[in-house]
């Protein structure tokens, strides 16, 4: 099985000029090229070795409803993993505001503004150069330039998590980029909807935030409170989880015993190889998924 991770499907915008996109047509000329191989239509198929494609949608973006749409017109499925504070907390989260402040202005602008602040303000201790060789490897399998890689490995892997949501906020007034939650990410009766299509509504933690820089406690908490809220939306059990960031950086052994207790049946990473019926019987919380930029 060859599982393909899919975020942005949509077109260009003229306000983000750097914003990183899959155009519709791209996504529909991909979907009905992997539908001429096979696409899995239930969710029974992902526990059978095959040969099949499955699209797997991160974030709980409204581009979502457009991706299900056209999978249903080819009698398939898809997982599609959200995260729950954006509809709990009614906010963007951080991951998603470094995605429109690097669509907006590109990566050399953005590391530049932020060393301006951290100066003007005096903070010395923002970066931690322990944690920075630990995820030295981040990004690595991106196509980025590299100011545009490193202002993200900061923020999202080794930055201070308490001063980066000041230092974000700071960026978004500056440049005047002003998005609103509610038309960013599905709400509850998009939820619903795709639900009601055949899709797999699947976990994508609480606030996305890298797990592996959590303790045991918190791991828990941002995966049980995103997989009881959605359970509560759809009425119905969630056992497939995606990883924030993906890699195998971005979990530990503490992530693989919490999706045990949690029961959780299958959780997905970002490996650039199929899925094999072995990773399906043996490692069902490190399965792989390629890139749809890949394709």
């Amino acid at each position: 099985m060859k599982s393909i991770m899919y975020h942005y499907i949509r077109n260009k915008n003229k306000l983000f000029p750097y914003f990183n996109v899959l155009k519709k047509k791209d996504y529909i000329n991909q979907i009905k090229k992997f539908s001429k191989k096979g696409l899995i239509n239930s969710y029974e198929e992902l526990f059978i070795n095959s040969s099949k494609f499955l699209p797997t949608f991160d974030d709980g973006f409204k581009d979502c409803i457009f991706a299900a749409e056209v999978l249903k017109k080819y009698n398939a499925t898809g997982i599609f993993f959200i995260s729950s504070s954006p509809l709990r907390n009614k906010i963007m989260l951080d991951v998603h505001k470094i995605h429109l402040i690097l669509g907006k202005i590109n990566g050399f602008e953005a590391l530049g503004e932020m060393k301006k602040y951290l100066k003007k303000n005096r903070i010395y201790n923002f970066y931690n150069n322990k944690k920075k060789m630990e995820y030295k490897s981040a990004y690595s399998m991106q196509d980025d330039e590299v100011n545009k890689k490193t202002f993200k490995k900061i923020m999202n892997y080794y930055g201070n998590l308490n001063l980066k949501h000041k230092i974000l906020d700071y960026l978004l007034k500056k440049f005047e980029i002003d998005v609103k939650y509610k038309d960013y990410y599905l709400n509850k009766k998009e939820i619903k909807y795709l639900k009601s299509l055949g899709m797999i509504i699947g976990s994508h933690s609480d606030t996305h935030t890298l797990l592996s820089r959590l303790s045991y406690k918190k791991q828990l908490q941002e995966i049980k409170r995103s997989k009881i809220f959605l359970e509560n939306i759809i009425n119905d059990d969630i056992d497939t989880f995606c990883y924030p960031y993906g890699g195998n950086i971005s979990y530990n052994s503490n992530t693989l015993k919490i999706l045990k207790r949690l029961k959780f049946k299958l959780a997905f990473s970002v490996e650039y190889r199929d899925i094999s019926l072995n990773d399906i019987q043996k490692k069902p919380y490190e399965l792989p998924r390629y890139d749809c930029n890949l394709f």
